[in-house]
């Protein structure tokens, strides 16, 4: 017999193996850091059948997870979801093994939860962890009607060879049968041990032990009550029953979820819900039983219930057998009436039929003339109602399009008003230039043309540079900037940046500072954050007096990489601020040393700034200098 049960054991492991290796478990969140941190997430619930515990219950054309421990897991994560502000998506994952569902559980990491009634204890908290301990966790035998019922724990012990165990591998109900035979033995060694089979589920125990006259296992007090009611082939052994300190939940070790826990299951409302719960599925009679035999007082409960099921059975079946009798004494007249009346009926349902099948014929035609005509007008109807929708989506793409249109139109005329006013200025003074140089060249000094030689340059290049940054623009917004994100060194690129300007600022005589975060580390566009980085430290030099400060800070807060810009130059008033990144406050303007600008520069920043996901602004006041943002999100 050993031998038989180690290989029954080492084949359902070797079940348990294979369906590990075959069972797709989605994917759930890290953890509930994850969760609070994203404001959403996936909770993974491994789960197998054990009514009224858990299991799948078809409603019209949908499949829904019911029971005692589904709707407890529903209400608790909606109230989860309430409190913190999150969403959370509940997977619902069955598992084919009792047994697999706790060994998942112990090898997962992550939001993981398992379901199937599992009892608390010592042993299985060494690899799991248990949450919201909802019902008393009682283990009764029961055994099939045909077992006689035992009054004495000696008289089972000596006589349990006889017959044949069911229960579940890894389940308390083998642990309780195991413990019971290992009793037997110390008492009994002479005895052979009683048969141990194993059932694929634990939900199979209670049709097994039923449809097996000398057969008996445990099962969950609540599982007995259910099916007892149901009036199967079952009855309890009184003398023999485990408590434990409760059923509930799994969780791997090493979670994250003991705040929300205990903020929510200890909550009045949580404690309401669960009542209600149970008593749903479970009754109220049934629920004061587990209560009553927990507290040491339910004993005589159940053996009442019991007994007034037996009493009502017996009843019913007294009552079958009168009516049996009188049914047998009036057979006869019975028999007679029925053979009249049968002939008499015969004859009229002849007539009827015939009649009946007359008209229906007539009724058949019509009817289908009229199914036919409501087929066309149904298919007119929707040929109908297809066109007026086709319409409609039509008109609505049109007034899309035309309002797009209004505001392409409207910002392209904004933006070459302000253009055209920008380029007007260089112009002027080129022409201003030319002339002076076409005029007086020959009465100038070599030193007075070397002056205009060189302010014509100046307006040269700010041309240049304004027409280069309406070029990239007008790229940007065709969509043909070339955007090319990955994984970079932002301390690398800052220094870059520096290095390039450091010369500038030592001309002007502005100490530039910088405080740098070590190993920044963002997925963006190389070019553009070079870009943006330029035009606010141009800025910062253009704006600020001689002998002034710039700041450049970068650092990491809130899983955001910020980089900040800071002077103490002129600042500017509350007005400005608001349109400076706006088509609209494109407008260039002269620096402290009457330096020269596009205008376009702020524009581009935020342009490239939202192309890389981030987000860019200033703070300012005027007299007391400008910190321009800008954020970028943090690399993976």
């Amino acid at each position: 017999m050993k031998a038989s049960l180690v290989s029954i054991l080492l084949w359902i492991l070797s079940l348990s193996i294979f369906a590990q290796d075959t069972l797709k478990i989605p994917a759930a969140s890290n953890s509930w850091k994850e969760i609070l941190t994203k404001k959403r997430g996936k909770v993974v619930v491994l789960w197998t059948r054990l009514e009224p515990f858990i299991y799948k219950e078809i409603k019209g054309k949908d499949t829904l997870i019911s029971g005692i421990e589904a709707d407890l897991l529903k209400e608790f994560f909606k109230l989860v979801s309430k409190e913190y502000q999150v969403k959370i998506d509940l997977i619902w994952q069955e598992v084919p093994y009792f047994s697999l569902v706790l060994t998942l559980i112990s090898q997962k990491k992550g939001c993981y939860v398992g379901a199937a009634a599992f009892s608390i204890t010592e042993e299985r908290r060494k690899s799991v962890d248990f949450f919201l301990n909802y019902l008393p966790d009682i283990t009764v035998m029961i055994c099939n009607e045909a077992v006689p019922l035992y009054l004495d724990t000696n008289d089972f012990y000596k006589n349990a060879h006889k017959y044949v165990a069911y229960t579940a591998t890894g389940s308390t109900y083998e642990k309780d049968l195991l413990s019971l035979q290992s009793k037997i033995k110390k008492f009994y060694p002479q005895i052979p041990p009683f048969e141990i089979r194993y059932a694929q589920e634990a939900e199979n125990l209670i049709d097994l032990i039923s449809n097996n006259s000398k057969a008996f296992g445990y099962i969950d007090l609540p599982i007995y009550l259910q099916y007892y009611q149901k009036k199967y082939n079952i009855k309890r052994q009184f003398l023999f029953k485990s408590i434990r300190e409760g059923n509930a939940f799994m969780l791997p070790k090493n979670h994250d979820w003991h705040e929300p826990i205990k903020r929510i299951t200890n909550t009045a409302q949580f404690t309401v819900i669960k009542n209600k719960i149970l008593k749903n599925y479970m009754g109220q009679k049934n629920l004061e039983v587990v209560y009553d035999i927990y507290g040491g007082r339910g004993e005589q409960n159940i053996i009442q219930k019991e007994k007034a099921i037996q009493d009502q059975l017996l009843l019913e079946k007294q009552l079958e057998n009168e009516k049996q009798q009188r049914l047998w004494l009036t057979s006869v007249i019975i028999a007679i009436s029925i053979i009249f009346v049968i002939l008499v009926v015969l004859g009229i349902y002849y007539y009827r039929y015939y009649i009946r099948e007359r008209d229906n014929q007539i009724l058949r035609i019509k009817n289908e003339e009229i199914e036919q005509k409501k087929a066309e007008i149904e298919a007119q109807r929707d040929e109908i109602e297809e066109k007026n929708k086709k319409i409609s989506e039509a008109l609505w793409q049109i007034q899309e399009q035309k309002k797009q249109l209004e505001e392409l139109n409207e910002s392209k005329d904004k933006f070459f008003s302000i253009i055209a006013h920008d380029l007007r200025s260089p112009i002027n003074s080129l022409l201003g230039f030319t002339n002076l140089l076409s005029n007086y060249a020959d009465a100038m000094t070599k030193e007075e043309v070397k002056k205009i030689s060189n302010d014509l340059n100046h307006s040269l290049k700010n041309v240049l540079q304004l027409i280069e940054d309406l070029l990239t623009w007008a790229r940007s917004q065709m969509g043909r900037v070339e955007f090319n994100p990955k994984v970079i060194v932002l301390n690398e690129v800052i220094r870059e940046e520096l290095e390039l300007s450091v010369i500038l600022f030592e001309k002007k005589e502005i100490s530039l500072k910088y405080e740098v975060q070590p190993l920044l580390m963002t997925y963006a566009d190389p070019n553009h954050i070079k870009f943006v980085l330029r035009n606010l430290l141009t800025n910062a030099l253009k704006f600020t007096s001689r002998k002034g400060n710039v700041w450049v800070r970068a650092y990491e807060q809130n899983n955001k990489i910020w980089v900040e810009v800071e002077d103490n130059g002129v600042g500017m008033p509350e007005s400005l601020k608001a349109k400076l990144f706006q088509i609209g406050g494109v407008k260039s303007s002269k620096g402290t040393d009457n330096e020269q600008g596009t205008g376009l520069g702020l524009l581009l920043c935020k342009e490239f700034i939202r192309k890389n996901n981030g987000e860019i602004w200033v703070e300012s006041e005027e007299g007391k200098g400008s910190k321009f943002i800008f954020t970028l999100n943090k690399a993976e």
